[in-house]
């Protein structure tokens, strides 16, 4: 037994079944009960951010805006792939968050060279409460054949992955796993009331990937996925009714989180567009110290009083209005 497996038994946390919790491994794959489960690889209807998740091999990052990815620890920084392009890691961008005891959690930010032109996450700053639904989305296998190990029914992973999207609730709140402050839910056999329309699970790997929660008609990032548990002596490669995914809850780090991705970046410490200048004065790119790029500053053509006149005319014409972004509030 693992010492953070001992300090989570120790604390109770374990699952509400016949067979006592044995292990908590790295999460790689959303499965999924609905149909043969090769479905929900396009974003969901309501859409909480489909374009925001991206991968780093064989695992899953979440753009959260100003050109900051969020992810698991162990999956680390490097190269990411957005909306099919392929963003590098800034040198020394690496953050990694920490509790108030100085123990580190298993959740990373680093910056990105380049900009995936995606609006910031809103990132909660509330816990999601217990049943409260949400949908996870992450890179992962297609689910295999169904499968039952000691009268406990479930699925084998097959062959095959894509990012892919399922929905779940909270099962606990706020419990602490592998130094992390987490939220769970459990996979659900669907013919249980609880079990939700697109009942999903995490498997080995699916680390990084984004839990979603609606809340007074918004979506918020809530999560962080990094683990799941298995019972004693479960085959490999299986999800099984009863199995949790461990997420991060990221309200217990907003703070640090908003710290660092919000911090202006001719003013952050880095060299965020690699000319080997970093951040003003020394960087020539940089116009003033809350500039919030680095890159080459290309100044907007001005417009004579007719110009401004004939500008607005057309934007009036075609009833331009000006889009706000809601900032992230409490639920309730």
């Amino acid at each position: 037994m693992t010492r953070e497996l001992k300090r989570a038994c120790e604390q109770g946390f374990l699952l509400a079944a016949v067979i006592l919790l044995a292990t908590l491994v790295d999460a790689r794959a959303v499965i999924i009960e609905t149909g043969d489960g090769t479905g929900n690889v396009t974003a969901p209807p309501d859409d909480p951010g489909w374009d925001h998740l991206g991968t780093k091999g064989g695992t899953t990052v979440v753009y959260v805006g100003n050109r900051w990815v969020l992810t698991a620890h162990h999956v680390g920084a490097g190269d990411v792939v957005i909306l099919g392009q392929t963003y590098s890691a800034v040198p020394g961008s690496t953050v990694r968050f920490e509790n108030p005891d100085t123990s580190q959690a298993d959740l990373i930010v680093f910056k990105i060279f380049g900009d995936p032109g995606l609006p910031p996450l809103n990132v909660a700053n509330f816990t999601p409460w217990f049943n409260a639904p949400l949908t996870l989305i992450g890179y992962g296998r297609n689910r295999g054949a169904a499968t039952s190990w000691m009268g406990i029914d479930g699925y084998e992973w097959g062959s095959g992955r894509a990012m892919r999207w399922g929905t779940n609730e909270v099962a606990d709140t706020l419990v602490t796993v592998l130094d992390t402050q987490s939220f769970s839910a459990t996979f659900t056999d669907p013919v249980a009331p609880s079990a939700t329309a697109d009942e999903a699970a995490g498997a080995d790997g699916d680390s990084g990937g984004a839990v979603f929660v609606k809340a007074s008609g918004a979506w918020y990032l809530v999560g962080t996925i990094f683990a799941i548990s298995e019972y004693e002596g479960q085959p490999s490669n299986t999800s099984l009714y009863g199995n949790k995914v461990y997420a991060a809850a990221l309200s217990f780090y907003r703070d640090d989180i908003l710290s660092v991705i919000e911090k202006a970046s001719c003013s952050d410490g880095l060299d965020d567009d690699g000319d080997s200048f970093t951040d003003y004065p020394d960087d020539p790119d940089c116009r003033f110290p809350g500039d919030r790029s680095e890159y080459t500053y290309v100044p907007t053509p001005t417009l004579g009083h007719l110009g401004s006149g004939l500008l607005v005319g057309v934007l009036l014409g075609f009833g331009a209005r000006a889009q706000y972004r809601r900032i992230a509030t409490p639920p309730r």
